[in-house]
């Protein structure tokens, strides 16, 4: 650590903007669409990285960020499809960590 002293000008504050994100359909099971925000914030990504890092498993790392980017409705009802199989998981999840960790280096500029 550096000998100079960090300044601290007091708290940072932060006001969400209340915007809603748009959604894309991202997979469709018997005509019904299951969206996904079209550009996740940076929480999803942050929450799918940091579940990996405490679990030391990737996959409840991706149980996660699919109930994010789905929604919890959508989400049960992915996980109730009689005929869900580990190919349909593996494409579904991921569309979904490339568009979270894409829009998170889109986010930080990298």
């Amino acid at each position: 650590m550096s000998d100079e002293a960090v300044e601290n000008s007091g708290p940072i504050v932060v006001k969400s903007s209340g915007v809603k994100r748009d959604r894309v359909v991202l997979f469709t099971i018997d005509d019904q669409d299951f969206t996904v925000p079209a550009k996740p914030g940076m929480r999803v990504a942050m929450k799918f990285l940091n579940q990996m890092k405490k679990s030391d498993n990737e996959m409840y790392g991706v149980l996660q960020l699919l109930e994010d980017m789905l929604g919890e409705e959508q989400y049960n009802t992915f996980l109730d499809y009689d005929e869900l199989s580990d190919d349909l998981i593996g494409q579904v999840a991921e569309q979904c960590i490339a568009l979270a960790l894409g829009n998170a280096k889109e986010t930080t500029g990298k």
